[in-house]
């Protein structure tokens, strides 16, 4: 039986505040009417009203007895009777008369007719076919029926359908997929779970699940091979071809988590449909790992040559220094000798004819190598790479997302080519208007009285823009995902028409394109002239000697003395903690473990599960690994391999995010974190993290300068992360900044973000702006930036010379459409934002999504950046919220202890790392928050003046009370600490629940 906490059902809470007994159980003046006609005595009144509101709140009838007494005298205290006036029915058809007043009154279906039942069914069918965990199911099943008005039944009756209904569905896909293979395939797929007779260790099975390595040459060889072997294992799309994808991913996971065992011990229809699904995910994710790969030993190959170039240029430095010493001594003579014929001579006898040929081949040379031009050096790198990309390119299939085929059809000309080694020159016509003039002028080469393309030179130019177009989306892959055509994913024009009155009413935006233009033409206007208004007056910018913008420093708030003795006073009286314990009270107050269990949807059969997985959070949150944990967790009785088997089997990124989620929402009902701020602002920044470096997550940061991987996270202005993710280095960390508000899926929705440089780019302005989201970054180079004029004719008095450019309004009323439907899909979850904003922020020629993207971008970004520089406490409120990030990027990886290296290079593994690590995070503020809410009560008591000033500067990054080493052990069994049962806390706990069920992440 699924577990009810896990769920939407609605049940009654431990506690209610007084706001929330308000909010749902104050009858309004026409629900007291009602009762009143309904009924003649007060008894009857009073139940009656308590069956009404119960019943609002929960959607179905509660036994009278379990109704908590704080609902029952809060309902007595609206009415103003006395104890007196009892609580209960004596006549039981009197609580039956009540019951169908109320659903009469309330419009409501019973939940045991024959509609009622038939109406459960069609909702369990329809989500059993989309969602594979019964608890999924339920609550697709709740929402439905609460839509429907129709009563909920039973929770044990809704578990009992969805758990039936989900074993149908599964079995029905089951057949049908056994149905599809046909006898060849199904032994070749018997062949990979084969455990006998094996030269290696492992079975091919395990040889599915290889992720790509670092990004060498011999490692792309590598994944061609394991892409072609996968391919050989034949193409799944028809037989999942009208199975939801969301199923295939559920199979997929726990196929993923399942060693071939395992697998083997699944009934033959549900072995061969997660092991085929299995192998659906693993080519699409090795045709999006191929693909990046591609594209980063082409950049590896244009690298190579720009730094042959730069070494050549080096060692020409003693050329070139001969040559101007001959050239001065040449100089020399003719300053010297006024008679033309004795210079001449004079310089014959400097300049000997060796001298002279050395110094023309010297010249020759420097030309040739002089300026940026490093494409003449670059066949030198590619030629070892040659048959690999070659390979690489025949396997993939790679398709023009526009109507310019050019590029495609130079790539079937060097297919053609490719084994005519003795062809130095192409003769036949290729269209090359996709390259540059600089590709141009070595593409072209006279051969037999004509002018050819240089066969050799045409495949590494192709190579180059096939990569670069794919990284800006002019290209795509077939049957792959990262790279796939994002315009197919788009929500359909018509139907955003539909959606776009709503939506610009959310967002603040006007509905037609005109009115777009217009506004922000006008607020452009306005921002330019308040600070050319307020320049002369302004002490924060003026103009610097070289004719630059000089901003004044922004100053940090001095802290009054009374905040640090507030401060000190609070570190000395702080209970001193473990992790663990505070794993474990955060457990007993919110049971936050119920989002754990398997990924299979069985019954949980973990002894102790509870426990279990607080040692695996731990294990890995900090670190240590299973080995070292183990270790450690001597009294506990835990193995590697059991917290290894909790991790793969109960843990997954999902499951991790909602308990995440849960505990990010407690704190936000809490009052202290209110007075640090309100958590509708959110700093975005990332910090290095050491990783085995066999994955293409990790890579060399150029601002870290080491090996390693960039953890990005939203952290909000009280001091919680709301969104973390693992970036490879040398992805801009801009592209993540929508994503992360976009997932928080807290009752707080953050809509401004502060930032540092990397956060911003003009398309991110753009779609930011068109999302309602305001974006403030730190800009470290702002002045390197072009800033817009409004219009061509504007002059002003004293910042004219801010603006390098005018504003194409023309171009952007004209893309206006195409701008709202990329926004509009973003918003409802149809296309990642990252995914979208990685090809945006690459140029493109051919999109004309780009260059509106552009435009609109610069605009926001141009205003922004002209209150920037009028705005002090606006610089000094940006810089404050990135500091908060930094912190705790800090404090994160202080609880980060067992290693300085992540030893991990399964992908999906590496971003739960990142989750543990901010779960134990979340759960340390969180009880560092209960524990100075708890002491600063006490200091009150002894008479300490505490105000909220002083309460502003502390911070809940807190750890000189922590214990993080010794021996480690976790048990639930003992009491609970006497905070937890508190009305504060339960009220929060409660409140959280509400919030969490009524919100999700955008475009969930």
């Amino acid at each position: 039986m699924a577990s009810i906490e896990r769920t939407a059902y609605p049940v009654f809470a431990q506690s209610y505040s007084l706001r929330e007994l308000n909010l749902h159980f104050t009858p309004d003046e026409v629900e007291l009417d009602w009762v009143k006609a309904k009924t003649l005595t007060a008894t009857l009144r009073l139940n009656l009203a308590i069956q009404l509101k119960c019943f609002q709140y929960l959607r179905y009838f509660s036994p009278i007895e379990d109704i908590p007494p704080a609902i029952t005298e809060h309902i007595r205290s609206v009415f103003g009777f006395s104890q007196r006036i009892e609580i209960g029915y004596e006549v039981k058809n009197t609580q039956y008369r009540h019951v169908e007043a109320i659903r009469d009154y309330l419009g409501i279906t019973p939940a045991y007719g024959k509609a009622a039942i038939t109406a459960a069914e069609r909702h369990v069918a329809q989500a059993a076919q989309l969602m594979d965990q019964r608890i999924d199911i339920i609550n697709a099943v709740i929402d439905g029926l609460v839509r429907d008005r129709i009563e909920l039944p039973a929770f044990r009756t809704l578990d009992d359908l969805a758990e039936r209904t989900h074993a149908e569905v599964q079995g029905r896909i089951f057949d049908t997929v056994m149905e599809r293979i046909s006898a060849p395939h199904l032994g070749a797929l018997m062949r990979l779970m084969q455990t006998e007779d094996l030269e290696g260790r492992q079975s091919e099975y395990n040889e599915l699940k290889r992720s790509a390595r670092k990004p060498t040459k011999k490692h792309l060889e590598m994944l061609v091979d394991h892409l072609e072997w996968l391919e050989s294992l034949g193409g799944v799309e028809d037989i999942f071809a009208d199975i939801p994808e969301t199923k295939v991913r559920h199979f997929a996971e726990q196929a993923m988590s399942y060693d071939v065992r395992e697998l083997n011990e699944c009934a033959p229809p549900r072995r061969f449909t997660l092991l085929l699904a299995l192998i659906h995910r693993m080519q699409v994710r090795a045709r999006d790992q191929l693909t990046e790969m591609f594209l980063r030993r082409v950049a590896a190959i244009h690298r190579k040559a720009k730094d042959d170039l730069a070494q050549f240029q080096l060692r020409q430095r003693g050329q070139l220094e001969k040559v101007a010493a001959t050239f001065a001594g040449v100089l020399a003579i003719i300053k010297r000798e006024s008679d033309d014929a004795e210079a001449g001579k004079a310089i014959r006898e400097y300049v000997t004819p060796d001298t002279a040929e050395q110094m023309l081949l010297a010249c020759e040379q420097i030309q040739a190598n002089s300026g940026n031009n490093y494409l003449p050096r670059i066949l030198t790198h590619f030629k070892s790479h040659r048959p690999v990309l070659f390979r690489l390119i025949h396997l993939l299939q790679i398709e023009s997302a526009s109507q310019d085929h050019s590029l495609i059809d130079a790539l079937e000309i060097i297919k053609t080519y490719q084994d005519k080694h003795r062809v130095e020159c192409i003769n036949q016509p290729v269209k090359l208007s996709f390259a540059s003039e600089r590709w141009l002028k070595l593409l072209r080469r006279p051969a037999e009285g004509i002018i050819g393309i240089d066969r050799r030179m045409l495949e590494i130019c192709v190579f180059s823009y096939v990569a670069e177009e794919l990284r800006s989306g002019d290209l795509c892959v077939a049957g792959s995902e990262e790279f796939a055509d994002y315009r197919k994913q788009l929500v359909p024009w018509a139907e955003c028409v539909a959606m776009l009155p709503d939506y610009c009413e959310k967002v603040g935006l006007p509905v037609t394109s005109g009115d777009f233009v217009a506004g922000l033409r006008d607020w452009l206007n306005q921002r330019a002239q308040v600070l050319d208004d307020k320049f002369p007056h302004c002490h924060d910018v003026s103009w610097g000697s070289n004719g630059e913008p000089v901003l004044r420093k922004t100053v940090a708030r001095e802290i009054p003395d009374s905040a640090v003795s507030l401060q000190n006073e609070l570190v000395r009286r702080m209970p001193q903690r473990r992790i663990l314990d505070v794993l474990a009270n955060a457990e007993r107050w919110l049971s936050f473990t119920r989002h754990f269990g398997p990924l299979s949807g069985n019954e949980n059969k973990l002894r102790e599960p509870a426990e279990r997985y607080l040692m695996t959070i731990f294990a890995m949150g900090c670190n240590l690994g299973p080995t070292q944990a183990a270790r450690h967790f001597a009294k506990s009785n835990v193995s590697p391999h059991t917290l290894s088997y909790v991790n793969r089997r109960h843990f997954s990124l999902e499951n991790l995010s909602a308990a995440f989620r849960e505990l990010t929402e407690v704190y936000l009902q809490l009052d202290l974190p209110k007075i640090w701020g309100d958590g509708k602002t959110v700093a975005a920044d990332g910090t290095h993290y050491n990783f085995y470096d066999e994955n293409l997550l990790t890579g060399q940061h150029f601002r870290y300068r080491k090996m390693g991987a960039v953890a990005y996270r939203h952290v909000a202005n009280n001091y919680i992360a709301v969104f973390q993710h693992f970036i490879p280095p040398g992805v801009w960390e801009a592209i993540y900044v929508i994503e992360g508000l976009l997932k928080a899926g807290l009752s707080v929705q953050a809509d401004t973000v502060h930032s540092d440089t990397q956060g911003q780019s003009a398309s991110v302005f753009a779609f930011t702006h068109l999302l309602g989201i305001k974006l403030m970054p730190r800009i470290r180079s702002w002045k390197n930036l072009t800033l817009y004029r409004p219009e061509k004719n504007a002059k002003y008095q004293h910042i004219n010379r801010l603006f390098k450019e005018n504003v194409d309004w023309e171009l952007l009323e004209k893309h206006w459409q195409d701008l709202m439907q990329v926004a509009i899909s973003i918003y409802t979850g149809k296309i990642s934002s990252a995914t979208l904003l990685r090809k945006l922020g690459s140029y493109s020629r051919k999109n004309k999504l780009y260059d509106a993207a552009q435009v609109l971008g610069n605009i926001v970004r141009t205003g922004y950046l002209l209150d920037w520089m009028g705005d002090r406490e606006m610089r000094q409120n940006v810089t404050a919220g990135t500091n908060k990030t930094e912190s705790y990027n800090g404090f994160a990886k202080w609880m980060s202890f067992g290693g300085d290296v992540i030893t991990v290079n399964e992908p999906d593994e590496q971003q739960k790392r990142l989750r543990y690590n901010d779960l134990i995070a979340s759960s340390l503020i969180l009880q560092n928050v209960v524990d100075m809410t708890l002491v600063l009560q006490e200091m009150r008591k002894d008479n300490w003046t505490i105000t909220d000033e002083d309460l502003d500067f502390l911070s809940p990054y807190m750890t000189q009370h922590i214990k993080r080493f010794g021996d480690y052990s976790v048990t639930l069994k003992g009491a609970p600490e006497k905070w937890i049962s508190a009305n504060t806390f339960q009220q929060a706990a409660t409140a959280a629940r509400h919030a969490q069920r009524s919100t999700a992440p955008w475009g969930s």
